[in-house]
């Protein structure tokens, strides 16, 4: 992928993914997110220090759905259940090193706290379905690219996102 194609794509999606947009869009954004991450990391990757701080800031949201998809977008963009602290240990040592001493503080605490036994969990559940693409994606995910790749269609209940 030509990044002139996506840096200007994920630079849209980074500011509303903060809160005080609308919940839907933040959602959706972090479902987009995650999704891209899992199937090309390479997109997401030079654009950590734009989307870190803002999915961040939503893992505390008190909407329920934003809160699972900003953990879920944090998991996927740092690696975690593939890599566990690698890529988040690299992201602070480099673009992460110049958050502010809160954030920063708060960020690392969260990601030993949370992160790591979500990552963990994860990392359970893919080994019990048979290891890296065992049964292949699992529900939520399933779930994220149906989500993903319904936006613009409209559904005049003739099972126009039945696509499987």
């Amino acid at each position: 992928m030509n990044p002139e194609h996506t840096s200007p794509i994920i630079e849209a999606l980074a500011p509303v993914i903060s809160p005080g947009n609308p919940v839907d869009t933040r959602r959706l954004s972090l479902v987009v997110i995650r999704t891209v991450t899992r199937a090309r990391q390479e997109i997401i990757r030079p654009h950590l220090h734009i989307l870190a701080q803002p999915i961040f800031a939503s893992v505390r949201d008190p909407v329920i759905p934003v809160k699972l998809a900003a953990e879920a977008a944090f998991l996927s963009i740092f690696s975690v259940v593939e890599h566990e602290n690698k890529e988040f240990d690299e992201y602070m040592a480099g673009a992460g090193a110049s958050l502010n001493p809160t954030t920063k503080r708060s960020m690392q605490d969260y990601f030993k706290r949370v992160a790591v036994r979500l990552g963990g969990q994860a990392r359970e559940r893919k080994e019990a379905e048979g290891g890296q693409g065992g049964l292949g994606l699992s529900n939520d995910e399933k779930e994220d690219e149906r989500e993903v790749w319904s936006v613009g269609k409209v559904d005049l209940g003739e099972g126009a996102f039945a696509q499987e």
